[in-house]
């Protein structure tokens, strides 16, 4: 014969403890969520410092860049000037070397000024069509 309290226990529910094993098994993972969420924010807040700090450098960059065109055009015309100038030169010596009946070949320099001129506007022109993107 079964005694009182084995009667009480045969009538008692029989999943009531697998019930407190869901809602342990439920505990754990909330934990580990919640562990799992503080972690992605703090990588999240990382990532967007890494965002504002290479926003910041583009910025600085976006104004250097505009700094820099805008001396493009000035320094540009005065390399065209300078090589004008140059070119009336190398004239002036052909004619001086014309009229003494020697070759332009002779003038020490002559073949320099005409070959740095050319580098000289091809360095102007590379400024004013240089992209920056």
């Amino acid at each position: 014969m079964k005694s009182n309290i084995e009667k009480v226990y045969s009538k008692l529910p029989k999943t009531e403890l697998a019930t407190q094993k869901v809602e342990l098994g439920i505990a754990d993972d909330i934990a580990k969520m919640q562990s799992k969420l503080l972690a992605s924010i703090s990588d999240a807040d990382g990532k967007l410092k890494e965002f504002k700090n290479a926003k910041d450098e583009f910025t600085k960059a976006k104004e250097k860049v505009s700094k820099v065109k805008a001396t493009a055009s000035k320094a540009s015309s005065l390399y065209e000037k300078i090589a004008d100038d140059t070119d009336r030169v190398f004239d002036k010596a052909l004619k001086a070397a014309d009229d003494l009946g020697v070759p332009p070949s002779s003038i020490k320099g002559l073949t320099d000024i005409s070959r740095l001129a050319s580098d000289l506007l091809g360095k102007a022109e590379d400024m004013i069509d240089f992209k920056f993107d």
